[in-house]
């Protein structure tokens, strides 16, 4: 408690510092969204380290939800959670670390006459530090935590050749929510490398903010930020071709299906951007609709468990319902048991918000938003809360279909046990 009480105040000091020099400052602009813009969403070095410590205090709130609701989330993550308290305090060092990088940032862009461009010399060093930060080999910084985290990273990214457990399902999709935080990194490296490596001196001093603008374009088109924004996917997608060649469930080869319906989403957004026109937006409007389609739907029935097919029998006399293949009518009813909260409507609320955040990005399509700064921020932090609020019924169906039902004894219960009739009917019959 006192460690997460001195990290409080250090971060409250820390952003009574930065409010101090921006008021007196000569250089920057004294307004909250400058300062904001420049903390948060000015060029695609800054979001990641947000993005991050976002994912970091969001997975405390999920650990914190399946407790609540009693889920077994040590048996089906392979091993001993951090504590919901340890992960917030992780998240307050991270801001804090974040802050302090732009506080220095600040301080030293007044100094007359500097040329060492402490703009993106910050931000750089921002983004190493929190790479250092999750690759200590050591046991400091919440080390047992933190070092499974990493290991399941590792193995994510050399998948098909490690194995598949739930937790590396849980990094790697979560990876797949901070794609484009991948193409950021790749921009960052791009733009950073031309300013700090020119192939041409300049005899005048160049403002950091116009060289940022002028390689912007050159870095973001190049064919590694189209990659690098595929490859969260790639590795989701070599993960579900290593467990269908262990376990030979067709269902692996359509979850393989989902992760892939995103390479053409990136394809034709490439070509959107190099080769503008009406048939290219056509595509990227195709694609996006089918890609988000399939993974709104795969939410729902597989990830989540949450509608099954039930026989009426007795329990729905006025309902035909659907035959299938020839068998009995039947409804679609929601599963049991309903463990995060007992309420049916709270589940189809999720559906809903998880249908609409699935979509929205889709705005940018028709110019909604801009697709740079505080637009492309804004999308990363929705994609992060539907990721958060993922987890937690992905947690639950974990807990549900082996735990409760083990051995897939699950798959022969009827939803809400909707098939099952009276005895006295089966005997008057």
């Amino acid at each position: 408690m006192a460690y997460v009480t001195f990290t409080i105040v250090l971060l409250a000091s820390l952003i009574i510092a930065l409010l101090a020099i921006v008021q007196h400052s000569e250089v920057h602009a004294p307004t909250a969204w400058s300062v904001l813009s420049k903390l948060a969403w000015k060029n695609a070095t800054v979001r990641p380290p947000l993005l991050i410590t976002l994912v970091v205090g969001g997975w405390g709130w999920v650990i914190s939800v399946c407790q609540a609701a009693r889920l077994e989330i040590d048996h089906v993550l392979g091993g001993s959670v951090q504590t919901p308290e340890a992960t917030y305090h992780a998240a307050l060092l991270l801001l804090c670390v974040l802050i302090g990088a732009h506080l220095f940032h600040f301080w030293a862009s007044e100094t007359p006459g500097i040329t060492w461009r402490p703009w993106v010399v910050s931000n750089c060093a921002l983004n190493a530090t929190f790479l250092m930060l999750g690759a200590l080999p050591c046991g400091v910084f919440f080390g047992n935590s933190r070092l499974s985290l990493l290991r399941a990273l590792f193995e994510s990214v050399v998948a098909p050749f490690a194995p598949v457990t739930f937790w590396h399902v849980i990094v790697a999709d979560y990876l797949t929510s901070l794609a484009k935080a991948m193409s950021d990194l790749q921009l960052t490296f791009c733009i950073s490398s031309s300013i700090f490596f020119p192939s041409a001196v300049s005899d005048r001093y160049i403002r950091s903010t116009d060289l940022w603008h002028h390689e912007y374009k050159a870095c973001a088109n190049h064919p590694a930020n189209a990659i690098f924004l595929a490859l969260p996917f790639w590795w989701r997608l070599m993960q579900c071709l290593k467990v269908y060649s262990t376990t030979f469930e067709v269902k692996n080869l359509w979850n393989a299906l989902k992760y892939s319906s995103a390479f053409p989403l990136v394809y034709a957004g490439y070509l959107k951007k190099h080769e503008p026109s009406h048939f290219h937006d056509q595509c990227f409007i195709v694609a996006a609709v089918v890609q988000s389609s399939y993974c709104f739907i795969w939410d729902m029935h597989m990830d989540w468990g949450l509608f099954r097919k039930a026989n009426l029998g007795g329990k729905y006399p006025g309902e035909r319902g659907a035959a299938y293949c020839g068998g009995p009518a039947a409804v679609c009813a929601m599963r049991e048991p309903l463990l995060i909260t007992r309420s049916q409507l709270s589940y189809v609320l999720l559906c809903v918000f998880d249908l609409a955040l699935r979509f929205i990005w889709a705005l940018s399509i028709f110019g909604g938003v801009p697709s740079r700064g505080f637009g492309m921020l804004f999308f990363e932090c929705v994609e992060i809360l539907r990721r958060t609020v993922w987890a937690v019924f992905r947690i639950e169906w974990e807990v549900i279909a082996k735990v409760i039902y083990p051995s897939g004894a699950y798959q022969g219960l009827q939803a809400a046990s909707l098939s099952e009739e009276p005895e006295d009917e089966d005997e008057d019959e």
